[in-house]
């Protein structure tokens, strides 16, 4: 049963725009978190995407203000990208496994649409944002969880030139590992300066071969900066997403 129309809780800075992609032929919900200081002059800032905006926005949102205040990261704009028009959790899985599992990794190939989500992103989402926002297209990053994790690190290797920093958690099990082992050691890094943060929580037992392996070539790329972190008793849940979104901005963003 779907609740009555409520009030959403504010946040602070933030604006909310819905958004129709043509590449994918769905409506989105792009929530926008601006740092204190964007008012204060004309400077252009860092933009961190975070596709399952559904949670995502909300973790970011809610940490990015300390960890900028603690001096761990610059100040960033942060972006969320969540489906307009869904009113259930089971409607978000399947809409994200279908937009972030690309077909090699995805038990129903035919399904996938990762490549029309990325045409999305590319085409539209961020002129969209960059038109808007003072947000420097020279410095994008992405965040992601479990599949979005996947997108993150799909990402990476087929299309580099769309961000330069990616954080990727708990998105290495068994089919997704050896899609992305394989992509990895045909890649060839085409930008210099670009960071990635890997993470994992030490009882995720069938995603932590695939994460090994991969870190063990993600660390032997050349201008690549890599840090991976796994954490001591943590399964695919909540404490991996928290943690790695902490630390793997720390990571990503260190001078």
């Amino acid at each position: 049963m779907i609740p009555p129309a409520m009030d959403r809780f504010g946040l602070f800075n933030t604006a909310s725009h819905r958004l129709f992609s043509t590449a994918i032929d769905q409506s989105f919900q792009v929530g926008v978190w601006l740092p204190f200081s964007y008012w204060e002059g004309d400077r252009h800032y860092p933009v961190l995407y975070v596709p399952d905006g559904e949670f995502g926005f909300g973790l970011a949102a809610g940490l990015i203000p300390t960890l900028i205040g603690t001096g761990d990261i610059p100040e960033i704009i942060v972006v969320g990208i969540a489906y307009d028009g869904i009113a259930t959790w089971g409607e978000q899985a399947q809409l994200r496994e279908r937009d972030l599992v690309p077909p090699g990794a995805h038990d129903r190939p035919e399904t996938s649409r990762c490549e029309q989500f990325s045409l999305f992103l590319r085409e539209e989402l961020l002129p969209f944002i960059e038109r808007i926002y003072r947000a420097d297209s020279r410095d994008r990053a992405l965040f992601g969880f479990s599949a979005a994790g996947l997108f993150a690190l799909h990402s990476l290797l087929s299309q580099p030139a769309m961000f330069r920093r990616y954080v990727a958690a708990s998105c290495t099990w068994p089919g997704a590992d050896s899609y992305l082992l394989q992509r990895a050691q045909e890649y060839v890094l085409e930008r210099e300066g670009m960071r990635l943060s890997m993470s994992i929580g030490s009882a995720e037992d069938e995603l932590l071969p695939g994460f090994l392996a991969l870190s063990k070539t993600f660390s032997r790329m050349q201008g690549l900066g890599f840090d991976r972190h796994v954490f001591e008793g943590e399964r695919h849940g909540a404490g991996v997403l928290a943690s790695a979104f902490v630390a793997g901005l720390r990571d990503v963003f260190r001078a």
